[in-house]
C-alpha cells in the first residue's frame, strides 16, 4: 500500500491540488493536513493535547509543549507533553512573571536562547535553569479581555531553536488558534442551544399546569430566577428535574 493509498483518520479530508493529487511533501503539507485534524477533534480538550503533540512532532527542537490558560489570579496547563511544562507553569504562578506572561501582555512571540543569560524574568530564570531548562518559545493563542492562551516549547539546551523553529511555530500556533477559536465558539453554541431547549421544557410544564401562553410560563421563569437571584437556564434545569418552581 503506497501513502497515497494508506487509510486516513476519520473524518479528516486530506489536501489535494488543482490536479487533485495530494500536496508535495514539505512543511506546506504537513500544516495543511495538521489544520484539518486539528478541525476534526472532537472536543477542546482531545484538540488541546493534539496541539501540543504537533509541536514537538513539527518542531524536532522542542523536547517539551505546553499550552497555558493565563486569568487575573491564575495560570493553569490544560494540556502538556511532560510533568516538566507543568512545573514551568508553577514558576510562572509564583512570580508571575515568565515568557508565557509577557505573550500575552505583549502579543509577541518571545524566544529566549539562553535563560542563564536572559534578564527580563530573573527569579522566573533561576528557578527554571534550575529545573534544566535554558531555550523557550512562547507564541500567543488568543486573548480575551484579561485571559490569555499561549503555546510554550521548551529544550534543554541553550540556543536549541532557529530562525526556522519560530517560523514553523507561528504557523502552527495560527493554525491552533483557528482551531481554537471555533472549538469554543461550537462548545458555546451547543450549550447556548441546550438551554435554549431546558428553558422550552419548562415553559411547556408550566404551559400545560396553569393553562397559560408561553410568554407568561417566560414571565414566571424570569421571575423565580430575579427573587432567587440564579440564573435562567439554572432555574429551568430544576423545574424539569423536580417539577417544582422555587422563588415565586
Amino acid at each position: 500500500m503506497t501513502e497515497d493509498q494508506a487509510p486516513t483518520e476519520v473524518g479528516v479530508t486530506q489536501g489535494r491540488d488543482s490536479a487533485g493529487e495530494r500536496a508535495a511533501p514539505g512543511l506546506s503539507r504537513q500544516l495543511s493536513e495538521l489544520a484539518r485534524t486539528l478541525q476534526a477533534e472532537p472536543d477542546t480538550e482531545a484538540l488541546l493535547h493534539h496541539i501540543v503533540r504537533a509541536a514537538v512532532e513539527e518542531i524536532p527542537s522542542a523536547e517539551h509543549a505546553g499550552i497555558t490558560l493565563t486569568g487575573h489570579d491564575s495560570i493553569v496547563t490544560p494540556a502538556a507533553t511532560s510533568d516538566l511544562v507543568s512545573r514551568i507553569d508553577t514558576v510562572q504562578l509564583e512570580t508571575r512573571q515568565g515568557p508565557c506572561v509577557s505573550t500575552g501582555r505583549e502579543h509577541a512571540t518571545m524566544r529566549v536562547d539562553d535563560l542563564s543569560a536572559d534578564q527580563r524574568w530573573p527569579k522566573f530564570a533561576e528557578a527554571v535553569v534550575g529545573i534544566g531548562v535554558h531555550s523557550v518559545l512562547s507564541f500567543q493563542l488568543f486573548v480575551e479581555e484579561k485571559n490569555f492562551g499561549a503555546l510554550n516549547l521548551y529544550a534543554e539546551s541553550p540556543h536549541a531553536f532557529d530562525s526556522d523553529d519560530e517560523n514553523i511555530g507561528l504557523l502552527l500556533a495560527s493554525h491552533a488558534a483557528v482551531a481554537l477559536a471555533a472549538a469554543r465558539t461550537e462548545a458555546n453554541l451547543t450549550v447556548a442551544l441546550t438551554n435554549r431547549d431546558v428553558i422550552g421544557q419548562a415553559k411547556g410544564i408550566l404551559m400545560e399546569r396553569y393553562k397559560i401562553t408561553a410568554q407568561q410560563a417566560f414571565n414566571l421563569l424570569v421571575t423565580a430566577s430575579q427573587h432567587r437571584n440564579v440564573k435562567l437556564h439554572q432555574i429551568a434545569e430544576e423545574l424539569v428535574a423536580s417539577g417544582e418552581l422555587q422563588g415565586i
